[in-house]
């Protein structure tokens, strides 16, 4: 399995999920999944529950945190070429939204509003591989031109 430098996961509570407004780039004023740099030592799955436990509070058995898979992408402002993926599915949550932090708003959205194709506030290509990874393991490659997402590739593993 390649290495990546990031993380990213996205959270299921019922038809929703707990999505980030990026304050920063990449993505800045879209909604993303939750995420971050790996640490030097840290593997993808502890990078990805340390990260939940600072934005969230929240501490997650790895037994719930499903690997999902890499995004990769050809040309694009953020470091490095890929991402590990994660998906965790939650019967409840005793959190208030939004919550506000460093790296933008933290709140709940509906699924069918994040995968909707003239929904132009969520970062482009979660639409093509948001529900895959609530199914199975994927490889998703995105091609940019110019910032701009070309073509989207999802496989299945």
């Amino acid at each position: 399995m390649a290495m990546y430098t990031y993380t990213l996961v996205f959270i299921q509570i019922e038809s929703q999920m707990i999505m980030l407004n990026r304050s920063k780039s990449p993505w800045m004023g879209m909604w993303n999944g939750l995420g971050g740099k790996i640490h030097q030592d840290e593997t993808p799955l502890a990078s990805i529950q340390r990260e939940i436990k600072e934005e969230l509070g929240l501490e997650i058995d790895t037994n719930l945190i499903k690997d999902r898979g890499t995004l990769t992408w050809n040309d694009f402002e953020a470091s490095g070429q890929g991402i590990h993926l994660f998906y965790v599915k939650l019967d409840c949550i005793h959190l208030n939204f939004p919550i506000q932090m460093d790296e933008g708003i933290i709140d709940l959205k509906p699924i069918h509003w994040i995968i909707d194709s003239n929904n132009h506030g969520v970062a482009p290509n979660i639409k093509y591989f948001l529900k895959p990874i609530m199914e199975y393991q994927v490889d998703v490659h995105c091609m940019f031109e110019s910032q701009t997402l070309i073509d989207v590739k999802v496989t299945k593993r």
